[in-house]
């Protein structure tokens, strides 16, 4: 069994009509993974996603979000075992529908090593983060939040990893400060296609301090 806390803070630039600049950044500040009949435990690889985003108003104010940019990935790792130790690019996207009850966003990446000098394994997969959130009363939601992954260096028995579940959480909104909000959930994914090194299982436990867009505040009120 392995344990991970992940920080992922999203730095947002906001910017006339509709446009803003997304920077998100993965931190996994402590992983702890079985190796035989030994654990492994310290920091991994760090991620950035470099996104430049557009959203648009459909009818009935149901917001359409495109994303684009580029991904970078740092070999951090402290142990070989925590990461590829290697550098990596590749484009992304993300994808996003809100609307009364329903929200759905798509980020997609591929992520390329890029040097010869490491002695480390090539990196070719492809990363697939996928977020449905349904509302339902009292600030209480139903989620799916799969990330499916594609490791095109490996054999086809080997190559993805298709996790499947549910998870609830709920909006808790501060009554001082009512543009801030902290979200919660927990969710447990069953990976039905893995490879053979994969868990089985995985439960996530998530809180999200957030602060709506102003300008998709405003449209939506």
């Amino acid at each position: 069994m392995g344990y991970g806390l992940i920080l992922a803070p999203v730095l947002p630039a906001l910017f006339k009509g509709g446009w803003s600049y997304l920077t998100r950044i993965t931190i996994p500040t402590v992983l702890t993974l079985p190796v035989g009949t030994d654990r492994v435990t310290g920091f991994g690889d760090i991620a950035v996603d470099a996104l430049g985003h557009k959203f648009f108003v459909g009818r009935k104010k149901q917001l359409y979000d495109v994303a684009f940019g580029a991904y970078a990935g740092f070999p951090s790792a402290t142990d070989d075992f925590l990461g590829s130790g290697r550098f990596q690019v590749g484009p992304a996207i993300a994808l996003g529908i809100t609307a009364k009850r329903v929200v759905t966003i798509l980020l997609a990446r591929n992520e390329f090593s890029v040097g010869s000098g490491s002695s480390r394994a090539k990196v070719n997969q492809l990363f697939l983060q996928y977020f449905l959130f349904y509302n339902l009363p009292k600030l209480f939601y139903l989620v799916y939040e799969p990330v499916i992954r594609a490791n095109w260096e490996a054999t086809p028995r080997e190559r993805w990893t298709v996790p499947v579940g549910l998870g609830v959480g709920r909006h808790h909104r501060l009554p001082r400060r009512r543009r801030l909000s902290i979200t919660t959930r927990l969710s447990g994914l069953y990976n039905a296609v893995r490879p053979s090194t994969a868990p089985s299982w995985e439960l996530l436990a998530t809180i999200v301090f957030w602060k709506p867009n102003p300008a998709v505040f405003d449209v939506k009120r």
